[in-house]
């Protein structure tokens, strides 16, 4: 998998969480993270990402990884730093 497949997977996924979320959603491109098994996307709701006002930030939204091999949707969680979820895929 590219990295060019792996945005669009992602977004993919990550639109397909709007409807639940009740707002547009976002990658946060700048915030993407690329390992050895693959890369870690973060996202948010447009509104908090363009004016960054706290009120439209997005709760709960857990990075996604898709792992490099097979492109598969891995999501991580928010009760552990972030680095716990990735030992997983090292």
């Amino acid at each position: 998998m590219t990295k060019i497949e792996a945005i669009q997977t992602a977004l993919r996924h990550v639109k397909s969480k709007e409807q639940e979320a009740g707002c547009e959603l976002v990658l946060l491109d700048s915030e993407t993270l690329e390992r050895q098994f693959g890369w870690v996307f973060f996202y948010d709701s447009r509104l908090h990402a363009e004016t960054g006002d706290f009120k439209h930030a997005l709760a709960g939204n857990a990075p996604i990884v898709i792992t490099r091999r097979d492109g598969k949707i891995h999501e991580t969680g928010t009760a552990l730093p972030l680095e716990a979820y990735l030992r997983r895929f090292e």
